[in-house]
């Protein structure tokens, strides 16, 4: 494989290959299994490469004062513990779902929020480990994820330079292979602090893959990211909006992450190759609008060609204007009568 490229089944992750598409199904499924498979579905429509959930053990991410009583931290931690009891699927659906998305061909993802999650999902041979935002300077998990040996996609959202920095100094140094995520993590993140425009620029910093994961509302943003050179994207998917949950208004409908698939596989073949060839239609096109030079006078065998008796005008049957001033003063080896085309071979 090319260098910095990373491998997930059978798809190639790297600058040179189509970007990498995750359809994050998080916690939108609210609990259910079959909303769950609902979304897959949806994925596998969209074109999706991979899909990806969510795996926590509350009691290994939480005090157990603050899972008795999480009015002692703040408001918002009260709220996400209440939700995350409601909605974190069985272990058994877990297996349901992978082995759902074997059948549909999709690949199955999840971010390990913990250790034990980690060991959980270890049962199944996933390809690879999502790292969210929360937990990029968790470097003990990162460390534990290391040891399963499979590569980690790392979101860097709520995190300064600095942080990003050591972190991606702890992972190299360990030689773990992984792709970094530009993310903002607001949801949803206004459209003018995305800063896009740190994709090339981590690039330029660390020399890894460099993706984004987006929680804009739309698809400019993320179609933006991928012509910047995120060589993976992750957006959440959900069937309604409206929908009860955290992560939905940020999400994508069915439609959005269908048109978001659909132009960046376009936008892809937009890019092609830094070849600059006439197409068969330029060619043609070339043809009928271009110009040549003309005589705008007779001019005898052996005459002068001067500003006088040469102008320039279509289609493009003779010379190319692009040589007028090359054949000033020059002589000419024929008769031409007027408005007749300039060829090579009268120089």
């Amino acid at each position: 494989m090319e260098e910095n490229t990373i491998q997930i089944e059978n798809d190639i992750i790297g600058s040179n290959q189509p970007c990498y598409i995750i359809a994050e199904i998080g916690i939108n499924h609210n609990g259910q299994l079959e909303l769950a498979k609902k979304l897959v579905d949806v994925a596998v429509e969209a074109g999706a490469n991979a899909v990806k959930f969510q795996k926590r053990s509350l009691k290994d991410l939480y005090r157990n004062d603050v899972l008795e009583d999480p009015n002692i931290e703040s408001q918002g931690l009260e709220i996400l513990i209440q939700v995350l009891h409601e909605v974190e699927l069985r272990d058994s659906d877990y297996e349901e779902l992978i082995k759902y998305c074997k059948e549909k061909k999709i690949t199955f993802l999840c971010t390990p929020w913990d250790k034990p999650s980690i060991d959980f999902l270890e049962k199944f041979n996933l390809p690879a480990y999502k790292i969210a935002s929360a937990d990029m300077t968790n470097l003990p998990l990162l460390q534990y994820a290391s040891k399963t040996k499979k590569p980690l996609i790392i979101s860097s959202g709520m995190s300064s330079l600095e942080e990003i920095e050591k972190t991606v100094s702890f992972l190299k140094e360990r030689k773990i292979d992984f792709i970094l995520l530009h993310c903002n993590s607001t949801y949803p993140a206004p459209i003018d602090t995305l800063n896009l425009e740190l994709i090339p620029a981590l690039y330029s910093k660390f020399g890894v893959s460099i993706g984004y994961s987006g929680h804009e509302s739309g698809i400019v943003g993320t179609l933006t990211a991928t012509n910047m050179g995120a060589v993976t994207i992750e957006r959440h998917i959900t069937l309604d909006k409206t929908m009860e949950g955290l992560d939905q208004a940020a999400s994508l409908e069915p439609d959005e992450f269908k048109m978001l698939v659909k132009y960046i596989r376009e936008s892809e073949k937009a890019k092609g190759k830094p070849i600059k060839k006439m197409t068969r239609g330029e060619i043609l096109q070339k043809e009928v609008l271009a110009k040549s030079i003309v005589c705008i006078s007779d001019i005898d065998e052996g005459e002068t060609f001067t500003e006088e008796n040469l102008g320039v005008k279509g289609p493009a049957k003779g010379l190319s204007p692009q040589y007028y001033y090359e054949i000033l003063g020059k002589k000419s080896k024929r008769k031409i009568q007027k408005d007749q085309y300039i060829q090579d071979e009268d120089l």
